[in-house]
């Protein structure tokens, strides 16, 4: 069941011709990393970042410019900048406005690289700390409903 609501809606997501990158939005231990390292199989190259590790958070704070953001992300996970078949995944981004403004130059400068972020409780934010970059950004809501369905499929 979880295969078929979730993972299908990041393949729908992955799969469109003017793809944005996406927000996965919704409460903590709702399955949202979990789902995401589940669609991470069908990438050559998956880099993750946690914004609850100081140091990845760093890199987003301290970048004078986005190509340089860009070139610290894929050589902090020393991974290859390749922009087809790689999934970069930006984890607990409530934790960084910087890491938020910055999604729209992902969308902008790399098309081609499929961005997914997701963080908890983004709606208490929007417009008060975090400011999201409107019509360069895609959301999906992921529910207890998600939660619910992987423990169903484990047991």
């Amino acid at each position: 069941m979880y295969n078929r609501s979730i993972l299908t809606e990041l393949s729908k997501w992955y799969n469109r011709t003017h793809r944005k990158p996406l927000i996965l939005r919704g409460a903590r231990q709702v399955g949202k990393t979990t789902a995401v390292n589940l669609f991470a199989s069908q990438f050559k190259q998956f880099v993750s970042i946690n914004l609850d590790m100081p140091e990845e958070k760093r890199i987003f704070e301290e970048a004078r410019s986005f190509d340089e953001l860009y070139d610290s992300i894929f050589f902090l996970k020393n991974a290859v900048k390749a922009e087809r078949g790689t999934l970069l995944f930006i984890d607990e981004i409530q934790n960084s406005p910087a890491a938020v403004k910055n999604l729209r130059y992902f969308y902008e400068k790399y098309p081609q690289l499929a961005v997914i972020a997701a963080g908890s409780f983004l709606e208490t934010l929007i417009e008060k700390e975090i400011h999201f970059p409107v019509g360069r950004v895609e959301y999906l809501a992921v529910s207890v409903l998600v939660q619910r369905e992987m423990e169903f499929r484990d047991n």
